[in-house]
């Protein structure tokens, strides 16, 4: 039981629902050095870049007349991914409050339009 209540406290404070929680999640994970009690949160914002980024792409190849986002498919990192989204973020603070997952379709929208 202690173990469990333990495990709930880790997850609130590196959850991602919305815009704030995501930045500060980038953040630990775009940092030279990371510290160590951030691993989680870092991890958070990787896996979640990653996951969006990979499904805005087969998105686009499945349906590329309703997807109109072009994620490069050559040296695109998720280094790269997490910036892009931080940046909207930090250029967008009136929106934190919102899901980051359409936050995170409106950045890669603005940086990666369809020519």
């Amino acid at each position: 039981m202690a173990a469990l209540v333990g495990m709930s406290g880790l997850t609130s404070q590196a959850r991602g629902d919305t815009g704030n929680e995501m930045a500060e999640n980038c953040r630990a994970f775009l940092k030279e050095k990371t510290p160590r009690e951030r691993y989680f949160n870092a991890g958070v914002c990787a896996g979640f870049v990653n996951g969006v980024t990979d499904t805005l792409v087969l998105a686009r190849i499945a349906s590329p007349e309703t997807i109109a986002i072009c994620i490069p498919r050559e040296g695109f990192t998720m280094g790269q991914a997490a910036r892009v989204l931080l940046k909207y973020l930090d250029d967008h603070p009136e929106t934190l409050h919102e899901n980051a997952s359409m936050l995170a379709l409106q950045a890669y929208r603005a940086a990666y339009p369809c020519n």
